[in-house]
């Protein structure tokens, strides 16, 4: 299904955009171009990036893998000859590494790669899939950022004595240096003061709504009273930069986009306004169960299966299969998120569908106010799936 570009709303900052996408299983993702060939290929039109998966590594010696307890928020290490600042921010999943360069090593004269990681066992894989490199200007630390990119490993953890160290790609272990990020009263600097916020940012009939979970943000803009975009994604502040990295989206968007955060929660100087919104975190695993609902007025049977491995099935049944549809799903604070990869019907199959899930009870039911509008509709009211005796 081609997509076409859209900006989500307000231009972001950032040169790399994603490429094709697979709706393969959950080692696929997007299938970037080489972007050392290019810093400005198709922006994306996936529904769905896939998460880092970290590789083992065995220890010995009273050496163990670092844990994200282990790392401070801000850090600096040694790769390749090249000062890299780490920063790890709140610790939902996403890192990035900076390069500094020019006087005074002011950061609008910056490049970095930001990359996606669950961390296991102190590990951050570098690769198409997860990592996307920002740069400004064409020095020659671009070359080397975009290599990084393309594929490193970085191994973390803890000696014997207690020292947090690092190795690149299975080389020689090296300590980890502390270093510190100056706070200003002018603008957010840590991502947990935007946990549950709500900014509102309009330029014209545009609107961009975001809201805001640990770790992930969800983002739709309107044009007047219609529904153009929906994103989903990864969500942080990094050195005083707000991160957000999409993962679910309705149509193409780019890669990376990059905020300043006033310390009244504005954008970039957009004049957006801030409220604050509640909102009743569900856990993927309490949610992942069988789901049933019946349509009284079609006479279907729904059956919305949805699995641990965030994957999932939905399905109606008459005499015949009426629906059906296949993706992944995630759910970030109560916000569900399903990405359609797969239809009975691939012609009116929704990319994306997104909505609130209220009223949870585990192993009973809930009601989900959700986006779709496919035909035959999708039920919002859902209970557990009972089996025969």
């Amino acid at each position: 299904m081609k997509l076409h570009y859209l900006l989500a709303g307000f231009v972001a900052t950032t040169l790399v955009f994603s490429g094709c996408s697979s709706d393969s299983s959950s080692d696929g993702g997007i299938d970037r171009e080489d972007v050392m060939s290019s810093s400005s290929s198709e922006p994306s039109s996936s529904s769905k990036m896939v998460s880092s998966s970290s590789a083992k590594k065995d220890t010995s010696d009273g050496i163990r893998p670092a844990t994200l307890d282990d790392l401070s928020r801000n850090m600096l290490l040694d790769i390749d000859g090249h000062e890299v600042h780490m920063a790890a921010g709140s610790k939902q999943g996403l890192f990035s590494f900076w390069i500094l360069r020019g006087e005074g090593k002011g950061q609008a004269d910056t490049g970095e790669v930001v990359v996606k990681s669950d961390f296991e066992d102190g590990v951050i894989k570098f690769d198409d899939d997860h990592a996307t490199p920002s740069v400004i200007n064409t020095l020659d630390e671009k070359y080397f950022l975009y290599k990084m990119a393309k594929k490193m490993t970085i191994a973390f953890t803890v000696d014997s004595s207690g020292a947090l160290m690092y190795s690149v790609d299975k080389g020689k272990p090296q300590e980890v240096k502390p270093e510190q990020f100056p706070a200003t009263q002018a603008k957010i600097g840590k991502y947990e003061e935007m946990v549950g916020k709500k900014l509102t940012c309009k330029s014209g009939d545009t609107t961009d709504v975001y809201k805001f979970f640990e770790g992930r943000y969800v983002m739709e803009t309107t044009v007047g009273k219609k529904n153009i975009l929906m994103v989903g994604g990864y969500a942080d502040i990094h050195r005083g930069t707000l991160l957000l990295m999409p993962e679910y989206f309705s149509d193409g968007v780019m890669a990376l986009y990059k905020y300043s955060v006033s310390s009244e929660f504005d954008l970039d100087s957009l004049g957006c306004t801030s409220e604050n919104f509640k909102f009743k975190k569900i856990k993927v695993k309490d949610l992942a169960d069988n789901w049933y609902s019946y349509d009284k007025d079609l006479k279907l049977d729904w059956n919305f299966m949805l699995n641990e491995d965030g994957t999932y099935k939905l399905e109606a049944f008459s005499n015949t299969n009426e629906q059906g549809k296949g993706g992944h799903w995630d759910v970030y604070g109560n916000v569900l998120l399903m990405s359609g990869e797969s239809c009975v019907d691939p012609s009116a199959c929704e990319v994306l569908v997104m909505g609130t899930v209220e009223d949870f009870e585990k192993g009973k039911g809930f009601t989900f106010k959700h986006s779709s509008e496919e035909v035959p509709p999708m039920p919002t009211e859902w209970v557990i799936q009972k089996y025969e005796d």
